[in-house]
């Protein structure tokens, strides 16, 4: 299916967006146009070459199994841009023979202060707080749509600082200086990206659907490009104001903006747990911005100031009270009339009814329904019926009013039931209470099997797939084998770690198999069992597929898992058939060497057989490319900035390994690496200003080699106190020697023109080391691995600029 209309759509408000940041002098029309017309050159090419071997395919009946893709996305791509190439010939008829001439219009050389005037400290802090805050809050957002694992974090986050570093390079080169009409574009951007997340997801997708993941990276960089290009030019021309002004150096006026950051996120991580919900947040930001705005460069006479402070904080007040939510969810689930939705720590929770049915969301996937009588059934009876009597059962997630039901069928006396979030269990709180047997642990599950002490007959574990690292821990050998020490003698362990399909292709066989070999690490006898999950059945003792032999024998009444719909000769079959696929040789999934979650990733991206390579394709361009337009000297400053976000990435999943899934200590963790940047950029530190850069390098080199020799002894720590305060600690040493770089890079002549380049290498080597390290090289060489290759990482940016930096 081609998605004519809202592709041109989309490409004709993407055309008048960048018609507008021309128009308002973010850019020069020369550079409007160059980016175009490469755009329509590079879908000229592409249909040309598609044409071409669709031609020899008839022709010749070759076959070109790319030529679906080819075609598809430039149907996809020529849609929309067929129309805006008719306007941008209209509008531009006469230039196209100066296409690629040389901006004629010299720079101007300061800042204009004419319209208004600020304190300069506090305009880079407000802007570091909304980029921040919006930030913090987008991503949930974008996480829930396009599923939230590690590849697709990483994309946002790459997404996010490509974009900031396109709009640091911009503002190098323009000869917007108006600080009024700067900061009015950048408070009201957010609603530009809200408005296009809404748009394409009505577009584009299903309601519940999850897009692939060349569809979610074009999405996120599409929804994410107007407000990051403007907040990257917004701070370069802060950076110069406040040199010209001010007299601050660069890395001050980085601190200031950090630390902007740092409250934002204590701010949304307090408002966020379940105060306020995101949408909320977000036009209360928005609003915040547009205050700052009004009474700093519009507003001047004193009553006038008074009656606009009465008038926002109105707005402010019915944005409280109100749950503008709602509306927010019923355009992104169209179809489903929204009842209620709420934030938590953790996730959403949205309400709705569809067809006079009450269902449950949570991030957008649909969790419960009334009439789920084959998920619910398999979920418990696959592996109730296996024990012979299951007085105590263990439920890890999943929804109570559809699984207790059916547990109780048996005579078990206790059901503890384990979930994180609190807020899914206070839904159902009422149907809670009818059971006295039932016991609720709001916990993390690992951390809640590694302290009980309890024993249990059954346990069933209802998490989703290893598609995150997140996740991934749940299906690890060090988590299979906590749960063998909680299982009396003939015990019996159920997990679900993919969906159910009549092919297995080798990327899934590769992630059931990983799965399937630690589950034999501990226990003796697995078998697989195909439903509407692929589900493994484990236990020391005999496991069995006759599923109706056994209810039917146990007087169990079930709907679905009876003879009535199923037959176990079918099902034991299908069982040796998946057996038979396992491969023995695939690496076991563990803790430190997650590598379940890199083959879910890779099974994700075989879905879209026709997509893997041009995602591939884009994910070069966009990310990896751009090393290849900084300059030398800023290489340094590239490799260190790559390097500290993938430890970011290590020392939060190390986190999540030791002290559970715990989201304030993660806000504590990026506090304070932010506050590490803050102090390195924005302080005169003496001891680090008496080493030469070569040796602050080295220096940086020895503690990510040191931190990689230690990590397993971080992890064998059992408190969660001591595990946080060291891993602060040690997130917030190399934090201050690369902001400190960032200080010494950047010092100059008075609004030195490299600022923008070294903030720009900086962002760039930034989202390198998101998308590298959590994507790729955490799940396929482990932790510690990785934590050494980033020292091997900053050692090749200081050999490559050893020559070019003489500080």
């Amino acid at each position: 299916m081609y998605h004519v209309i809202g592709t041109g759509l989309t490409a004709i408000i993407l055309y008048l967006l960048s018609y507008f940041f021309y128009r308002t002098g973010f850019y020069s029309v020369q550079i409007h146009r160059k980016f175009w017309n490469s755009i329509l050159a590079i879908t000229f090419l592409v249909t040309a070459l598609a044409g071409l071997f669709l031609a020899l395919q008839i022709t010749y009946k070759w076959n070109i199994p790319i030529i679906k893709s080819v075609l598809r996305w430039h149907v996809e791509c020529g849609a929309g841009l067929a129309t805006t190439g008719l306007f941008h010939f209209i509008w531009h008829l006469s230039y196209f023979k100066r296409l690629f001439e040389k901006q004629d219009k010299p720079l101007s050389d300061s800042v204009s202060w004419k319209n208004g005037s600020t304190d300069i400290a506090l305009n880079l802090f407000v802007i570091g707080f909304v980029s921040s805050s919006f930030q913090l809050l987008l991503i949930r957002e974008m996480m829930n749509i396009s599923g939230g694992y590690e590849l697709i974090t990483g994309t946002f986050l790459g997404s996010w600082l490509i974009g900031s570093a396109a709009g640091a390079v911009i503002a190098g080169k323009s000869n917007l200086n108006d600080l009024k009409k700067i900061n009015l574009i950048f408070s009201t951007s957010p609603l530009i990206s809200i408005f296009l997340l809404i748009l394409l997801s009505r577009l584009f997708l299903e309601t519940g659907e999850t897009p692939s993941f060349l569809e979610s990276m074009i999405f996120t960089f599409l929804v994410l490009i107007p407000f990051c290009i403007v907040s990257g030019f917004t701070f370069i021309k802060l950076i110069s104001a406040a040199a010209t002004e001010k007299k601050y150096v660069p890395g001050k006026s980085f601190s200031l903006e950090t630390i902007g950051g740092i409250v934002a996120g204590i701010m949304i991580s307090v408002l966020g747990a379940g105060f306020l919900n995101t949408y909320q947040m977000i036009l209360l930001l928005i609003t915040s911005a547009l205050s700052y705005v009004i009474l700093s460069f519009i507003v001047k006479i004193a009553i006038v100031k008074v009656i606009t402070r009465i008038l926002l904080f109105m707005v402010f007040i019915t944005l409280i009270i109100s749950n503008p939510d709602i509306l927010f969810r019923s355009l992104l689930l169209p179809g489903i009339k929204i009842t209620g939705t709420k934030e938590t720590p953790y996730g959403n929770i949205t309400t709705g009814e569809y067809s006079g049915e009450q269902s449950v969301y949570y991030n957008q996937r649909l969790l419960s329904y009334h009439d789920d009588v084959i998920e619910r059934e398999e979920n418990i009876h696959y592996a109730m019926l296996q024990s012979t009597e299951p007085e105590r059962v263990l439920l890890i997630s999943g929804s109570i009013n559809s699984h207790i039901p059916e547990i109780f069928k048996y005579p078990v006396h206790e059901i503890v039931y384990v979930e994180r979030d609190p807020a899914l269990i206070r839904i159902e709180q009422g149907f809670t209470e009818k059971y006295q047997d039932l016991h609720i642990e709001n916990n993390d599950a690992f951390r809640y099997m590694r302290n009980t002490e309890k024993m249990f007959d059954v346990i069933i574990l209802l998490l989703p797939p290893p598609s995150s690292l997140l996740l991934n821990k749940y299906y690890t050998t060090e988590f299979f084998n906590i749960v063998s020490k909680r299982l009396n003698s003939g015990g019996i362990f159920m997990c679900s770690p993919g969906i159910s399909a009549d092919y297995l292709n080798k990327e899934s066989v590769k992630l059931y198999s990983s799965i399937y070999n630690s589950l034999s690490d501990t226990f003796k006898n697995i078998i697989p069992v195909e439903g509407h999950k692929l589900y493994f059945i484990a236990s020391d003792h005999t496991v069995s597929t006759s599923f109706c032999e056994l209810a039917e024998m146990k007087k169990i009444k079930n709907i679905y898992v009876s003879q009535d719909f199923l037959a176990d000769d079918l099902i034991k079959s299908k069982s040796e058939e998946i057996l038979s696929l396992m491969d023995r040789s695939i690496s076991k999934n563990r803790s430190f060497y997650p590598i379940a979650c890199f083959f879910y990733q890779s099974y994700n991206l075989s879905k879209s057989l026709h997509e893997k390579t041009p995602a591939i394709i884009l994910m070069i361009v966009l990310f990896a490319l751009p090393v290849f337009l900084i300059k030398r000297r800023n290489i340094l400053m590239y490799s260190c900035a790559s390097a500290l976000a993938g430890f970011e990435i290590i020392v939060l999943l190390i986190l999540q390994l030791t002290a559970g899934n715990m989201y304030q200590l993660t806000g504590l963790i990026i506090a304070g690496l932010m506050t590490g940047l803050a102090i390195g950029s924005g302080v005169n530190l003496r001891i680090l200003n008496s080493l030469h850069l070569r040796i602050k390098t080295i220096v940086l080199v020895l503690f990510y080699l040191a931190t990689g020799l230690l990590v397993n002894q971080i992890t064998e720590m059992r408190s969660a106190f001591l595990v946080t305060i060291l891993l602060v600690s040690i997130t917030f040493i190399p934090s201050i020697i690369t902001g400190h770089m960032f200080r010494v890079l950047t010092l100059g002549p008075e609004n030195n023109p490299d600022s923008s380049a070294v903030y720009s290498a900086d962002l760039a080597g930034s989202a390198l080391g998101f998308i590298l390290i959590s994507g790729l090289i955490i799940p396929t060489l482990g932790i510690r691995s990785s934590i050494f290759i980033l020292a091997a990482l900053v050692f090749t940016g200081f050999l490559s600029c050893s020559t070019g930096n003489k500080r």
